[in-house]
């Protein structure tokens, strides 16, 4: 059920932070109730496992420990995941709108899905910097460095390179398309040139689901970064 002022729930994704989001919170209109907490392997926090179950169990303990009435949830990612998973599982504890920014619309190439855990071995600078190279799309290089600082700060607040390869693996072998949440009101935001996840992956789960979908030109995986004026805009029309 909507709300005059809905709770938005943010859900980051895969070696990110809260700090990823800022940028389309502080976006947003001013009379949302925003929550936006770091998701483990973030903000020096662990689960037993990652899996859907542990990641479900910990966005619902989440809600229910800060009091939240039926938050929309809004994954970015792998964000995008927890968030279907999440709204598949406890439909009733959540808000019947569901809003997934640069969806994980299908599982990863082999090769692919092969190469997500390696960040957790490898050196934490030169991993952001090939992955902020690769999803970035603008030409912009001054963007460029404040999505590469970002991306740093964000990376550097994971516990321990064990719990950021269990994350990474669980990143890549799973997809939204793996849920079910079709009885919510869903919209997916998409960037036209993500070199993550096609885009026509995205078209082909917006209309498996009945979902709207806005793509935004010129941009990919991580809009949030390179566009984050337009995805609050995407998201704040959606909710009117």
């Amino acid at each position: 059920m909507a709300t005059k002022n809905p709770t938005l729930l943010f859900i980051h994704g895969y070696r990110g932070s809260h700090e990823g989001l800022s940028e389309v919170i502080s976006a947003l209109p001013s009379n949302y109730k925003i929550h936006s907490p770091d998701i483990p392997p973030a903000g020096g926090k662990s689960l037993s496992d990652y899996t859907t179950e542990e990641y479900t169990k910990y966005i619902i303990d989440y809600i229910k420990k800060n009091h939240l009435e039926k938050p929309i949830l809004i994954g970015h990612s792998l964000g995008s995941i927890i968030a279907s998973a999440t709204a598949a599982k406890y439909p009733d504890l959540v808000n019947d709108k569901l809003i997934l920014l640069s969806p994980i619309s299908k599982k990863p190439a082999k090769p692919f899905a092969m190469l997500t855990p390696l960040p957790a071995i490898l050196p934490v600078k030169i991993v952001d910097y090939i992955t902020t190279k690769y999803m970035f799309i603008s030409g912009d290089k001054q963007l460029f460095q404040k999505a590469l600082k970002i991306t740093h700060k964000c990376s550097s607040s994971n516990t321990n390179k064990h719990d950021l390869w269990r994350a990474g693996k669980y990143s890549a072998s799973t997809s939204i398309a793996d849920f079910n949440p079709t009885s919510k009101d869903i919209l997916l935001v998409a960037g036209e040139k993500d070199r993550l996840i096609p885009i026509k992956a995205t078209k082909s789960l917006a209309q498996k689901l009945g979902a709207e979908l806005v793509v935004i030109p010129d941009t990919g995986h991580i809009m949030n970064y390179e566009v984050p004026k337009k995805v609050a805009k995407a998201i704040s029309d959606f909710l009117k």
